[in-house]
């Protein structure tokens, strides 16, 4: 896989890498697992959030009243 940066984003990764004592690729491959971790949470706390809607329907319309 090739990822290319742009020159400024590419500093930074660097610097920040260098300050925690990681690769470049180490530093990536944590962001990304974080990022897929996090945002694999949002997709079920939505699901979740959808079918509680669905299943409460009624007593969300009474409660509406």
């Amino acid at each position: 896989m090739t990822l290319r940066l742009d020159d400024e984003l590419d500093q930074q990764i660097q610097q920040l890498a260098d300050v925690l004592g990681l690769s470049k690729q180490q530093l990536l491959v944590q962001a990304a697992r974080d990022y897929v971790a996090r945002q694999s949470r949002v997709a079920r706390t939505l699901a979740n959030t959808d079918r509680i809607v669905r299943e409460n329907a009624g007593l969300l319309d009474r409660l509406g009243q």
